[in-house]
């Protein structure tokens, strides 16, 4: 645990070290997002420490940028490819690569909860795909509708979606086996729905490999693959702080849940 603040009878811990990591899901189905280099291009959009500092705040010991795959300091986290997430952002770059991609200015229809993370990094989606010169139309509802809309396969237009921004959290952002947004098996996946037969293969290696070291060459492999196939954008890692008094103990390690603490 990370102490951030004191006060009289009061402290401020990050008691959650696994994160979130905010992800930016492409609808795999549907135009524009079908076609892979549509979405390679935003990769050079997508600005993490914008996210970042409105979901978590100016305070950087709470929040990562240049974020991969997995949760910064876990043991499978690599650097492999992460520079089409760094340097400067050129929009009008983005535009002219876009063009050249196949985006035709087609509506891209993107749904948000009305509350809590999601519509906050929907809000920075928003205005960095617009950026990028897309019609975006930010679609607000509540937490279930947004539920039963991402998991619509119909057409954008007939009840579907194009893009949404959402939260990988905890153990899941640590390996392959707990990430199923990295899957790549088509209608019967995750909302989303990418095919990817080359992240099926290597997620399946990882998960028959002997040791870590060989964990960790398969999950670089993984991070590469992630950038050319782009089932989502990474968003960038937050961790999460709650205030407790000095008197209590025994919080569990990770996502803050408060059971088996007592008083001293």
């Amino acid at each position: 645990m990370c102490p951030l603040a004191h006060a009289a009878g009061v402290t401020v811990e990050v008691n959650e070290p696994c994160g979130s990591i905010g992800m930016m899901r492409f609808n795999h189905l549907y135009p524009p997002f079908d076609n892979p280099a549509v979405r390679r291009v935003l990769l050079g959009a997508v600005n993490q420490a914008d996210f970042m500092t409105v979901v978590a705040g100016p305070n950087r010991a709470l929040w990562r940028d240049s974020v991969g795959l997995f949760a910064p300091d876990s043991p499978l986290a690599n650097e492999a490819g992460v520079e089409v997430l760094s340097g400067p952002r050129d929009y009008q770059k983005v535009q002219r690569d876009l063009a050249a991609a196949g985006y035709r200015g087609e509506k891209i229809l993107m749904p948000a909860s009305t509350v809590g993370y999601i519509a906050i990094l929907s809000q920075v989606g928003v205005d960095q795909l617009r950026k990028s010169g897309m019609d975006v139309d930010l679609q607000l509802m509540d937490f279930a509708t947004l539920l039963r809309r991402i998991a619509n396969q119909a057409p954008p237009d007939k009840g579907g979606w194009n893009v949404h921004c959402n939260i990988i959290d905890g153990i899941y952002n640590f390996n392959p086996a707990g990430n199923t947004a990295i899957r790549g098996d088509g209608k019967s996946g995750m909302p989303g729905w990418p095919s990817s037969p080359k992240l099926e293969a290597l997620r399946d290696a990882w998960m028959q490999a002997d040791n870590l070291a060989e964990e960790k060459q398969i999950s670089k492999q993984i991070q590469l693959q992630l950038w050319e196939d782009v089932p989502y954008i990474p968003l960038g890692h937050w961790v999460r702080s709650t205030t407790h008094r000095r008197d209590i103990v025994e919080l569990p390690w990770g996502f803050p849940a408060f059971y088996g603490v007592r008083r001293m």
